[in-house]
């Protein structure tokens, strides 16, 4: 069975693997998702996610057409100031997550503590990979009903708009934090929903995009925290990740 790098080996080793994980994670196609898997944590076939999340609205149906129109008339009523914050939460990362909340994040002091969320934020990446093969939904900005819905300025992201992974990444800081920091959890989950929320008011999301990302990040923070090798590791960096969130 495969175990990944112990928290005593060389920081140095586990970066490289770390690095290598992320380059394959994001190597075009999900072939290769099931031998990416054996970089990291949990073993092929751990989560049936494709069950968790189901499938998306189909394209012309009633509820399409209602969540089109949803996002329409939330981009449309958006303002520059929540625009702004829309585009900042463009930045899937832990420390734009943490800064959203207003929840100090001391990640360049604490480097085991940036090492275990990014390594459990690519193993997110690649679960959802096997998801995202499944469905080809478009994303709002892209589809044509009588109006277009208007994109937030700067890059806007390819590929299939469910589930949405800015949503699953939130949803996996949120129980993961929550575990090492209890007292936490209730401004961690209302940042969840502004974190989810800011996809809509760009409009690169549907709602059930990000009910499905939801549903998938929490599924694999709760596989993670089950797989005793991670909870190991998870463990040892308590301390130092309530350190880091400045907490005693």
């Amino acid at each position: 069975m495969h175990r990944p790098v112990p928290r005593l080996a060389s920081s140095g080793l586990r970066a490289l693997a770390l690095g290598l994980a992320t380059a394959l994670c994001l190597a075009a196609g999900p072939a290769g998702a099931q031998q990416r898997t054996n970089l990291l944590w949990l073993e092929p076939g751990k989560i049936d996610l494709a069950a968790i999340v189901g499938l998306p609205p189909a394209m012309n149906s009633p509820e399409q057409k209602r969540e089109f129109d949803e996002v329409l008339q939330i981009t449309l009523n958006r303002t520059p100031e929540r625009e702004k914050a829309a585009i900042a939460d463009q930045y899937q990362t832990l420390a734009r997550f943490l800064e959203g909340a207003d929840i100090p994040f001391a990640g360049n002091e604490h480097r085991e503590v940036r090492l275990l969320y990014r390594e459990a934020q690519i193993e997110l990446g690649i679960v959802l990979l096997g998801v995202r093969r499944l469905t080809n939904r478009q994303r709002p900005f892209t589809v044509w009903n009588k109006v277009r819905v208007k994109p937030c300025p700067g890059g806007r992201p390819e590929g299939t708009s469910f589930p949405a992974g800015h949503a699953a990444t939130a949803a996996l800081y949120a129980e993961l934090l929550s575990t090492a920091a209890p007292e936490l959890a209730e401004r961690l989950e209302q940042r969840v929903k502004d974190y989810g929320e800011s996809r809509l008011v760009c409009g690169f999301h549907y709602r059930s995009d990000l009910a499905a990302g939801d549903k998938a990040g929490r599924a694999v923070a709760k596989a993670l925290l089950a797989d005793r090798a991670f909870r190991a590791r998870f463990d040892e960096t308590r301390a130092e990740t309530r350190l880091a969130l400045g907490l005693k």
